[in-house]
């Protein structure tokens, strides 16, 4: 039981992970067959695309999880406490719009994904559903960090 709750705490790490990892296998076998063997992978360039622009979306949800996104907050820490929290879940109101908007274009760009990938012939909306799972991920995190936020601001304690 314990496996399977770090599997759930942790599945986003871990799916992160394995893109990586197959990324990089993918590229540098496909550059070992193409400049060793002269038989470049026809699948392996697309796969390796298609990998990284989940890693992409994986790692903007992995930011927002664990509040890593770069901000610049030179002007928010000279505000007090309680405003700075105000500030705070001001800026996670707006993601959650963001958030929203991913979802339902992600969605939208999912079900109008009818063409097979050039290489892999797999479903080309499997690429483009990192978009709303991304989104959805986000999402829920922030909603997450809203209710700590407004815990600050209407307590004015420290979360």
């Amino acid at each position: 039981m314990r496996s399977l709750g770090f599997l759930v705490r942790n599945l986003e790490e871990i799916v992160s992970g394995a893109f990586l990892v197959a990324m990089f296998l993918a590229t540098f076998t496909n550059v070992i067959a193409r400049y060793v063997f002269d038989r470049p992978i026809p699948w392996a360039e697309e796969f390796s695309r298609y990998s990284f622009i989940w890693l992409t979306f994986l790692g903007a949800t992995l930011c927002t999880k664990h509040g890593r996104h770069v901000i610049i907050d030179g002007f928010v820490k000279a505000l007090p406490f309680r405003a700075e929290k105000a500030l705070a879940l001001l800026a996670d109101l707006v993601v959650i719009g963001l958030a929203l908007v991913m979802v339902y274009y992600g969605w939208i760009l999912c079900l109008n994904a009818t063409q097979p990938m050039a290489a892999l012939r797999l479903p080309q909306y499997l690429v483009y559903l990192s978009v709303p799972v991304s989104g959805v991920l986000i999402f829920l995190y922030t909603v997450r960090d809203v209710g700590r936020h407004l815990r600050v601001v209407l307590n004015g304690g420290d979360s």
